[in-house]
């Protein structure tokens, strides 16, 4: 009974176009996005040549107008200092100081009609800075995403029903 359960379950799913569609490149062509980004890495990340980047971004159709969203971030740490001449550095030469990435998974539910991510979980990894605790505020609050529906693919239509035969 639950495989049977299970198959109805992804049969369902597949039929409402329950996939994942990869909508990373849709929202790096956002500037306003790519802006907030990295305004987050400027405020958390350490050293002169700190980094975010965004590595994926899916959503998944839930049913009605609501989306499962689900986002990877690398935040690199990153600095680099000049070796000084008086301590048998030459001129030019460079150490790194550290470099190191803490990875950001965040997932949460999109509704399409208000534009609103409610977050509801946050995974870190590697986290020297301790950014699971500040985030961990994070879970359960709404932001607003503007202009949400051109990030999302056009809402799966639904299954049409076959057509009857003449008995």
């Amino acid at each position: 009974m639950p495989r049977l359960l299970a198959a109805a379950a992804v049969t369902v799913l597949a039929a409402a176009g329950g996939a994942a569609v990869d909508v990373t490149e849709r929202v790096r062509a956002r500037p306003d996005l790519v802006r907030a980004l990295e305004q987050a890495c400027a405020w958390v990340c350490q050293g002169n040549r700190a980094e975010a980047r965004l590595r994926r971004v899916t959503a998944t159709p839930q049913g009605g107008e609501r989306w499962l969203i689900e986002a990877e971030v690398a935040l690199r740490n990153h600095h680099v200092q000049p070796v000084p001449a008086g301590l048998g550095g030459l001129l030019g030469r460079t150490v790194t100081l550290f470099d190191h990435t803490i990875v950001v998974r965040g997932r949460g539910t999109l509704d399409r009609p208000s534009c609103r991510l409610t977050l509801e979980a946050v995974e870190v990894e590697r986290d020297v800075l301790g950014l699971a605790r500040l985030l961990a505020g994070e879970i359960g609050r709404g932001h607003t995403v503007e202009r949400c529906a051109e990030l999302l693919p056009s809402a799966p239509s639904p299954p049409r029903a076959a057509p009857r035969g003449r008995p």
